[in-house]
């Protein structure tokens, strides 16, 4: 009995050793999966505790935090922190890859999914010098960055990474998948924008199959910014990938790359915010006119009907890309704009801003557009001399007029003949473009009494006609400032 109690007194010391045994492998530190992987003999057969080692990793990744409050989960966040880069090491070995990460590629791209289809977050502006009124050096924070970018960093590996091939990858890179990455170009985080178009850009070069729907996807994008939104701030990443794929287009275009020159590329210019990508945008037009110089004539022919409105900064810009592209086109095939384009010359010329007429006066000293002006003498001479000869002796800028003038020894050289003749037309046809304010309001006054008498007649034959309502009034606060009254500016 005494044998037995002493025993039964020993068996649970005998017991808790196990236990003190696993309660200290539970507090060690599981290795990495690439060291684990690295003692394996056959890579052809992983282990299981090593697969689901890695399957445990892939899913916790996959959890959904709060990034945006460092006070929350700090455990767990750095725990991901260690098993993304962990994952981004298995990349590394061909081996690994091949039989760890290709086989589970449907829970990588779902982890991946999980963690950057998100709702964008609306990031405010922080001064890096911390005063107010920076704008310059203003920067768009998102605090879940930092946690982003690895998962980012990993998916383009894995993308570059020789081994997942097309066969594998296709299958995951639906059209649905296509439409929500692109979404997330809309994101303020200009890190993030770069890791998306290097993504995309290398999907597009990788995935032969998926090609047209990568096209058609940001197509649908434009088409949005274009008739929907007017704001994409992922606008200039997607026009530089379009460049190269611009590129690499096949001469003679196809009939789908030439419509959507003229469905997107064209109209991109009339967008609000087009001066954010507009370097982007010019890219990709003199690349097409690369391709083809016929398709110039539709661009400056857009260009002219999407001219910007009250946006000086806008209109430099378009008057260089139009310098630019006129330099592509055949002089023959400029005939029906030239009207347009010389009318458009003169006002920004004769308008307020100095750095539009500044510019739009360089088009005079291009060889190219001499030619064009000598070309078309009987259209441009009545047109640019006597509003030339006007505002070289009454313009309010010094050294632009003295350019004006300039210009005007310019037109006599070419022909002086069509010069005189032009300068002594006693009904110039386009001198209202620069005509004085108050001789415009004396024309404006016998315009509204014709307006008027008509009105009467109308109100005779039916008593019930009510006078339609314009969109002005000689009391219109538009009117009284911005130049239709104040007799102060040369309306255009």
């Amino acid at each position: 009995m005494n044998n037995k109690a002493a025993s039964s007194k020993q068996t649970p010391a005998v017991r808790q050793q196990p236990q003190a045994t696993t309660t200290t492998s539970q507090n060690r530190t599981p290795q990495p999966i690439i060291q684990n992987m690295a003692r394996v003999t056959d890579p052809k057969h992983v282990p299981k505790e090593i697969r689901d080692q890695f399957l445990k990793k892939i899913h916790f990744c996959s959890q959904p935090y709060d990034f945006n409050d460092d006070t929350k989960n700090v455990k767990e966040k750095q725990e991901r922190s260690q098993y993304l880069q962990e994952l981004f090491d298995l990349l590394k070995e061909p081996n690994f890859v091949v039989n760890l990460v290709v086989p589970h590629l449907d829970l990588i791209i779902e982890m991946i999914e999980k963690n950057i289809f998100r709702p964008l977050p609306i990031l405010k502006k922080t001064a890096t010098n911390g005063e107010i009124g920076m704008e310059d050096d203003d920067q768009l924070i998102d605090p879940a960055w930092t946690h982003l970018q690895p998962v980012y960093e990993y998916f383009l590996q894995l993308i570059v990474n020789e081994q997942p091939d097309v066969k594998s990858l296709k299958i995951f890179i639906t059209h649905s998948f296509i439409q929500e990455f692109l979404e997330l170009f809309d994101s303020e985080e200009p890190r993030e924008r770069e890791y998306l178009k290097n993504i995309l850009h290398r999907l597009y070069a990788k995935l032969v199959p998926r090609r047209k729907m990568i096209r058609k996807a940001i197509n649908d994008c434009f088409y949005t910014l274009i008739h929907e939104t007017y704001k994409f701030n992922g606008a200039a990443e997607l026009l530089d990938i379009l460049a190269s794929i611009i590129s690499g287009f096949a001469v003679p275009l196809r009939e789908e790359h030439v419509i959507f020159f003229k469905t997107v590329i064209i109209p991109l210019h009339k967008v609000q915010t087009c001066q954010f990508y507009h370097e982007q945008l010019l890219r990709c037009s003199m690349l097409f006119l690369s391709k083809d110089p016929t398709l110039a004539t539709f661009l400056v022919e857009g260009l002219l009907r999407y001219w910007p409105f009250a946006n000086s900064a806008k209109e430099v810009m378009f008057l260089n890309e139009l310098l630019e592209v006129l330099e592509v086109c055949e002089i023959s095939k400029l005939e029906p704009l030239i009207p347009k384009l010389f009318k458009r010359l003169i006002k920004c010329i004769a308008g307020p801003h100095l750095q539009v007429a500044d510019r739009a006066m360089c088009f005079f000293e291009n060889d190219y557009f001499l030619t064009i002006l000598k070309s078309y003498k009987p259209f441009t001479f009545p047109l640019l001399v006597p509003v030339i000869a006007q505002i070289a002796d009454t313009h309010w800028h010094k050294v632009l007029q003295e350019s004006l003038n300039a210009l005007k020894t310019i037109l006599k050289e070419i022909d002086y003949q069509a010069f005189d003749k032009a300068l002594n037309n006693k009904d110039p046809k386009y001198l209202y473009i620069i005509q004085d304010a108050k001789n415009q309001k004396k024309d404006r006054q016998k315009i509204e009494e014709k307006w008027k008498n008509l009105t009467k007649q109308a109100i005779q034959k039916n008593p019930n006609f009510k006078e339609p309502i314009v969109p002005y009034s000689d009391t219109h606060i538009v009117g009284e400032h911005n130049g239709l009254n104040n007799g102060n500016i040369t309306i255009l």
